[in-house]
């Protein structure tokens, strides 16, 4: 609790320093809306999937409410129609069918049949009642007895009988004596030998207990609860319905428009406006009684649950930026730890001053305005020993410039000399000597640049070579092989002479023919690589090990290779202490040096 204590004086104390520029309040907005936005998302994703499940889940119910009713119906339907066939194939049925009346001698088939259309009539609650016509004798058998047609009530029941009715059976829907029940009246003609048709079998179902056999029952419907609707091929007759105000106010019309909707031999489900009000409604149509069957079921009850999951999903969204707005809290003090750290070291070393917290820059702009200033002086002083350094290494090359090695012009001299006591009738080599001399003196004592284009260096090599040719009498040929690309690279001045030179003195000093020196050279990374190699005599490895802790040595007091040491040096003094000269062997058999320098 103290440390906490301690770091919320402390965030005070920068926030009142920085008000609301700070960067920890950014930190902290920035990593709540990092937590938060994702959480967000998730939730509301969550939410949608739920949504989703429980509209899956209505529908389902929906289905299968609509699926056990359907086979309920169906069941019923389907066992009156092959009960009304059996009756029509009855023994009793047929014997009396061909008779043109009731004689003393049917009484016992009369009798027969009418205490079996008992038994079936009270079979099952549903089974109003069963009708056997008799088109010859005129007569109606029911499960009370034999009345003739022109006396019997209910005549509607026989009005679908005609001599050459098709022999299948005919559902219809029916109001009996204009009063409820409603009536599901099953119709199958009797046939006799294949001739035409010589009576009737009716069953009539009684809707009202029907409904309640398929667990539905008389009103049990309200507003609010699901619906089975029975209609025919066309919808254009309520067969069935278990809410009975239906049937007697014909308020159906909003339902028959779902006769043009797809699928229904299949079956369907789909979301309906009817009677003002939603409901999922599912449908079928079965092919052997053409009847299409219809539940709805409203959306109340999927509308109060998805309330409900969305008052969980807002209690949940409420919890997480609760548990969002606490981790940013601390994921941003977090964070803000080397920061407020830096802030109180720049304080320490009065980096950070009174004028900038007066500015009301955040912290990092403090730090980095700190910084600058401190970059800007380092750079001045940086400046200043630049200066000096160059100054000084200005004057140590143009000091160790001057020490070109001496016996190049005494052997220079002694040549011109010797060619001079030859040529005494002309001087023509002794003229071009001179003067090839003149221009190599000329441009080995320039000091304008020390720095200069490897061409410009080649040039200086080509001068050398000219003249060594007039001394060896051409025993010794050199190989200029650097590509054109390395041309315009830059090179302390007077680097490849004294090398060359290196190898004409140590190395052909007592070779009479087939002296060859090459110059190659290549790019590696950032650097530029030379390679002067020579088949002279070459050195043993005692001489090559001393010459490298040579070129190693900064002093250069005299002795063997004064050149070589003197271009190693220069080159570590502009370019670096890891660049330079190196020696081997050559394969060609004498001595290679490398060259290194950075490609500017």
């Amino acid at each position: 609790m103290e440390k906490t204590g301690r770091i919320f004086r402390q965030l005070c104390e920068y926030l009142k320093d920085y008000r609301f520029s700070s960067i920890l309040l950014k930190y902290f907005f920035l990593l709540f809306l990092c937590l938060v936005l994702p959480a967000t998302v998730l939730n509301v994703w969550y939410g949608r999937i739920q949504r989703e499940q429980i509209y899956d889940e209505v529908i389902k119910r929906n289905e299968s409410s609509l699926t056990q009713a359907y086979n309920s119906v169906h069941s019923v339907i389907m066992s009156n129609m092959n009960l009304s066939y059996s009756l029509s194939a009855n023994s009793n049925v047929r014997y009396l069918t061909s008779r043109n009346s009731v004689s003393q001698d049917s009484i016992a088939n009369l009798d027969s049949l009418t205490a079996m259309l008992s038994v079936l009539k009270n079979a099952d609650d549903y089974i109003d009642s069963i009708y056997i016509y008799f088109a010859n004798s005129g007569e109606v058998v029911t499960n009370t007895g034999m009345t003739r047609y022109e006396n019997f009530q209910d005549k509607e029941a026989l009005f679908s009988f005609s001599p050459d009715m098709p022999q299948r059976n005919i559902l219809t829907a029916r109001i009996k004596e204009n009063r409820y029940p409603y009536l599901l009246t099953i119709s199958y003609p009797i046939t006799v030998s294949g001739d035409v048709n010589r009576g009737l079998v009716v069953i009539n179902l009684d809707v009202e207990k029907l409904g309640d056999y398929i667990g539905t029952g008389k009103y049990r419907n309200t507003d609010d609860s699901p619906r089975l609707f029975v209609f025919d091929e066309d919808m254009s007759t309520l067969v069935y319905s278990d809410e009975y105000r239906l049937l007697s106010e014909g308020n159906w019309d909003e339902i028959v428009r779902l006769r043009d909707q797809e699928d229904w031999e299949e079956g369907f489900s789909d979301v309906c406006t009817i009677w003002d009000s939603r409901y999922v409604v599912s449908g079928l149509k079965n092919e052997e009684d053409m009847l299409r069957y219809l539940y709805l079921s409203p959306m109340q009850e999927f509308e109060e649950k998805s309330s409900l999951a969305d008052i969980r999903l807002l209690q949940i969204v409420a919890l997480t930026g609760l548990i969002c707005l606490i981790l940013a809290f601390f994921l941003a003090v977090w964070v803000y730890r080397p920061v407020r750290q830096t802030i109180r070291v720049l304080s320490e070393v009065s980096m950070l001053t009174e004028w900038d917290k007066k500015e009301r820059l955040d912290e990092m702009e403090a730090i980095q305005r700190s910084i600058l200033s401190a970059k800007k002086e380092n750079d001045e002083l940086n400046a200043q020993i630049q200066e000096r350094i160059i100054s000084l290494h200005n004057a140590q090359i143009c000091a160790l410039q001057t020490q070109i090695n001496p016996h190049f012009l005494f052997n220079t001299l002694e040549a011109i000399a010797n060619a001079a006591a030859l040529l005494m009738n002309g001087d023509n080599k002794v003229t071009e000597m001179i003067y090839t001399l003149g221009q190599l003196m000329r441009i080995s004592l320039s000091n304008e640049n020390y720095l200069v284009p490897l061409k410009e260096e080649l040039e200086h090599v080509k001068l050398y070579v000219k003249l060594v040719e007039f001394r060896f009498h051409g025993r010794i040929t050199l190989h200029q092989e650097l590509p054109e690309s390395l041309w315009e690279e830059r090179i302390v001045k007077l680097t490849l002479q004294p090398l060359i030179e290196n190898s004409v003195q140590h190395g052909f000093a007592r070779k009479r023919r087939g002296g060859n020196i090459w110059l190659r050279g290549e790019k590696k990374g950032g650097d530029t690589c030379l390679y002067v190699i020579d088949n002279g005599e070459g050195i043993s490895e005692e001489e090559l090990e001393k010459l490298r802790r040579q070129l190693n040595d900064p002093s250069i007091k005299g002795g063997r290779h004064i050149g070589m040491r003197n271009v190693n040096q220069r080159l570590k003094l502009v370019f670096g202490e890891k660049y330079g000269l190196s020696v081997s062997r050559a394969e060609e058999g004498g001595l290679c040096v490398a060259v290194r320098f950075h490609s500017i």
